[in-house]
């Protein structure tokens, strides 16, 4: 049914996306999908200056294996690298979901809370604007 599943994960809280990994490696089972792990991080040097990237593409080739080899799926990663990274994560999710040719974003979602009635969700951006389909969990 799917071909190739876009997870955007934040290696920082692991633990918040557990039933979106969960489900993305069980579709990709079913759909002998291929998983890409996509990270956004800053893209400002640090004082070794390396970009957080460099660091951050390490530890999400690690977390990609891992999770292939813990549910005996395909999956690959990648790195999107941001100035901003409150700036346009839903779009770049996207992007990244389109030059990869996924076919199904599955993202965690937060509970809302009052800011977003005034700030759209990163989620809610994708759901509204991919041309792919999205699978939200929360």
């Amino acid at each position: 049914m799917y071909s190739r599943i876009l997870v955007p994960v934040d290696l920082d809280n692991t633990d918040k996306l557990t039933k979106a990994l969960d489900l993305a490696a069980q579709t990709a089972k079913e759909s002998d999908a291929t998983v890409i792990y996509v990270g956004i991080v800053d893209a400002v040097p640090t004082t070794s200056a390396r970009t957080e990237g460099d660091r951050m593409k390490t530890l999400l080739d690690e977390f990609a294996a891992n999770q292939a080899k813990a549910h005996g799926i395909k999956a690959s990663d990648q790195i999107v690298l941001r100035g901003d990274l409150h700036l346009n994560i839903g779009r770049d999710v996207i992007d990244c979901a389109k030059r990869s040719g996924c076919d199904l974003i599955v993202m965690a979602s937060h509970v809302p809370g009052i800011k977003d009635h005034i700030f759209s969700s990163n989620a809610g951006y994708v759901a509204s604007y991919a041309p792919m389909s999205v699978y939200v969990v929360r």
